[in-house]
């Protein structure tokens, strides 16, 4: 059995109310980045964290206590979120220190694919600028009911 957990970014969770269903759909139906698995093996979904903000003066470094959490629990894998492949600026400072802390830990970078990447990017800019239409949430960029500029 595949132990995953997965990590995703803070602000995609909160200030756009993600639910994370493109990652949870994509792990029951291994689909996206979970078809890797051998058929055979279950999936065990142990655990969701987030990567506590975007580092400031702290930098990348403190990402390991948050992936602590899920090693503690035995995960063998830790999917970063879609979201955060995409979008996450520090995303290979945290691969790297994840890498480094927990050399056995296998690090998948994504949940699920994108129809059209450039235009997922462009939905997200515009529900953290909010300025076509106020409020708009993640579920609006799912159900494509998104409305920019």
């Amino acid at each position: 059995m595949a132990k995953i957990g997965i990590l995703g970014c803070e602000a995609v969770n909160t200030e756009m109310n993600c639910v994370m269903i493109g990652c949870f759909g994509n792990l029951r139906g291994r689909e996206g980045k979970f078809k890797d698995y051998p058929a055979e093996e279950p999936l065990d979904l142990v655990g969701i964290i987030h990567c506590g903000g975007c580092p400031t003066a702290v930098g990348t470094g403190r990402i390991w206590q948050k992936v602590q959490a899920l090693v503690d629990y035995g995960i063998d894998a830790l999917h970063l979120t879609s979201c955060l492949v995409q979008l996450c600026p520090f995303k290979d400072q945290f691969i790297a220190t994840i890498r480094e802390e927990y050399p056995d830990l296998k690090v998948v970078e994504g949940t699920h694919f994108f129809n059209n990447e450039e235009e997922f990017k462009t939905g997200v800019k515009e529900l953290l600028s909010q300025r076509a239409v106020t409020p708009q949430r993640m579920n609006d960029l799912v159900f494509k009911r998104i409305k920019f500029t």
